[in-house]
């Protein structure tokens, strides 16, 4: 007896497996992302009810997952900061503006917050700046970078940033007590500049006064020098007569 074997039996073998194979594929990629989701979701509550110690940890897990939500490093990083881990936060952010998805502005916006409580201003005003390269029109970020720049004294670029942040958002709270500081910032600044004007102006004058007296002390040295070449050539004249005698042709009565 002679046996044929049937081949197609195996093919579809072969193409079970396949479908077999993709479908525990399937399966561990939603597992792996509804792990993700509860991660992300557990920890967005916590945060949002005010928990950040105990939302840390499963943010973080979730920051770790593709697929998760962008929002991860924005709620990760905060929690870091309400704890008091201001590198964690900035690493957080930092990381955040690398990934797709995120709100970049707001990542740098809150980098810069992070920075600004821990007085590095130069930093702060860094981050908020990158803020506004991503969004002209991000009010809050002219804001703090204006606070910021008074910090470090630099008024001019302060006003520039008040009056900005006041044009794009104009029904502000906080109108009232800006318009003040601009004020009070503007007087600051031209008093700043009429201290330097006064300074430069004092400066010329002592440097006009020290040219005035190094001419009149030349001049003095000047005539010393020549009355004492007059005394000098008056001496070598005379020197040597003091032995001679004087003498008369007269001749004595007798």
């Amino acid at each position: 007896m002679t046996y044929v074997l049937d081949y197609s039996f195996y093919g579809v073998l072969s193409n079970m497996k396949k479908i077999r194979y993709l479908v525990c594929l399937c399966l561990l990629v939603l597992c792996y992302n509804a792990a993700a989701l509860d991660y992300f979701s557990e920890g967005e509550r916590l945060f949002r009810e005010n928990h950040p110690a105990q939302a840390i940890p499963l943010l973080y897990q979730a920051s770790l997952l593709a697929g998760t939500d962008p929002r991860v490093f924005n709620y990760l990083g905060l929690c870091y900061q309400q704890t008091g881990k201001y590198s964690d936060a900035i690493s957080t952010f930092m990381k955040g503006t690398s990934s797709t998805g995120t709100d970049r502005k707001a990542l740098f916006f809150n980098a810069g917050n992070v920075y600004f409580i821990q007085s590095q201003f130069t930093e702060s005003e860094s981050m908020y700046s990158r803020a506004i390269e991503l969004d002209s029109a991000y009010a809050p970020a002219y804001l703090n970078r204006a606070n910021a720049r008074v910090k470090q004294l630099k008024f001019a670029l302060a006003i520039d940033d008040y009056n900005m942040y006041l044009v794009l958002d104009p029904a502000t709270w906080q109108i009232d007590s800006i318009k003040q500081l601009v004020g009070l910032l503007t007087k600051e600044k031209n008093n700043a500049e009429e201290a330097v004007l006064r300074k430069a102006a004092e400066k010329d004058a002592a440097e006009a006064e020290k040219k005035a007296a190094d001419e009149r002390y030349q001049k003095l040295l000047d005539s010393v020098n020549s009355s004492l070449q007059s005394v000098d050539k008056a001496s070598t004249l005379s020197a040597g007569s003091e032995d001679i005698m004087n003498y008369t042709e007269e001749g004595q009565l007798e």
